[in-house]
């Protein structure tokens, strides 16, 4: 096996990550296809496209076993960890892949089943068990896929930038659920605010933004209004704060932004300019990276930023 081939596929399986991670995640049954399980098969297939151009997938196994640690209340976790290398090569196989690209998957599989078969033992009480935070999540989701598609596609993408940034910034398994979470939900009060707004292909009037921009108080108010989420409230509310206090809702300054609400920020702008919107076409990530460089320090983490460079650049 050459290390060019490798290469090739690290690349393709990095530009086709997410539609690789949704169709991973559609094998699992319906019932307990979570956000968190998303999360995962968008994690696994970024972990193995690294590996692939690493060389190496050690990486991949530890974090197959921290996860496993982490989420020992999720059983679709393990699940789909059992299934994981059969699910890619079943995708990579019908479209082309060769046995060169697909080998190492079958040499995962031992080492993934020695990780599965490991005891553990939950020391989360009843109550703060993942199933009910991510069925609330989930129909917050389909509330807003309801009200606004487009929101919902943003919002899912915007928990992925979330989790690899917290993964960049070696925060421990439990934030880096928690932060994807918020950026799932961040843009839930949108669901208040009028389409015509959302949609308008212009600049918006003074009062279309003020409409446009309560969207998050309405978003800590419907989070709040559910025990699960209440947790959620403040990324919420604060994912359009700046550092310099110039934000909104509150005018916060840096010192009262904590760290999840900063990870947000970052990761919800740089979606939204390299996403499609009604009012302009999608910025190139190299520019949509300028423009978070130019605005660090009065609206963005220098950290976090880094990070994000680290993530479009490396994977």
């Amino acid at each position: 096996m050459t290390v060019q081939p490798m290469f090739v596929v690290a690349k393709s399986l990095e530009n086709d990550r997410a539609e690789i991670a949704a169709a991973l995640a559609a094998h699992i049954p319906s019932s307990e296809r979570t956000l968190l399980v998303e999360l995962v098969a968008d994690a696994f297939v970024d972990a193995y496209a690294s590996g692939c151009r690493d060389g190496s997938h050690e990486d991949l196994v530890r974090w197959i076993d921290r996860m496993c640690d982490a989420h020992v209340d999720s059983p679709a976790i393990v699940n789909f960890f059992g299934n994981a290398c059969s699910l890619l090569d079943g995708y990579l196989a019908p479209r082309g892949y060769a046995g060169v690209y697909r080998a190492p998957l079958r040499a995962l599989e031992r080492p993934i089943r020695k990780v599965l078969a490991k005891p553990r033992q939950s020391s989360r009480p009843v109550d703060e068990r993942l199933g009910e935070v991510d069925a609330s999540i989930n129909a917050m989701l389909v509330r807003l896929d309801a009200a606004d598609p487009l929101t919902a596609e943003h919002s899912r993408a915007v928990a992925a930038w979330c989790s690899r940034l917290a993964r960049r910034l070696m925060l421990s398994e439990e934030e880096i659920t928690f932060v994807s979470r918020c950026g799932m939900i961040h843009d839930v009060g949108k669901v208040t605010t009028p389409t015509e707004i959302l949609h308008a292909p212009r600049k918006l009037t003074d009062a279309e933004w003020v409409a446009m921009r309560s969207h998050t108080t309405a978003g800590e108010r419907i989070v709040l209004d559910d025990p699960n989420l209440a947790i959620f409230a403040r990324p919420v509310r604060h994912h359009h704060e700046r550092l310099d206090g110039k934000g909104y809702p509150d005018g916060l300054f840096a010192e009262s932004l904590e760290l999840h609400t900063r990870i947000v920020t970052v990761a919800d702008c740089f979606n939204a300019m390299i996403g499609r919107r009604p009012y302009r076409p999608p910025m190139s990530p190299t520019r949509a990276l300028e423009q978070l460089d130019a605005n660090i320090g009065t609206q963005f983490d220098k950290d976090i930023v880094a990070a994000m460079h680290e993530v479009v650049s490396k994977g």
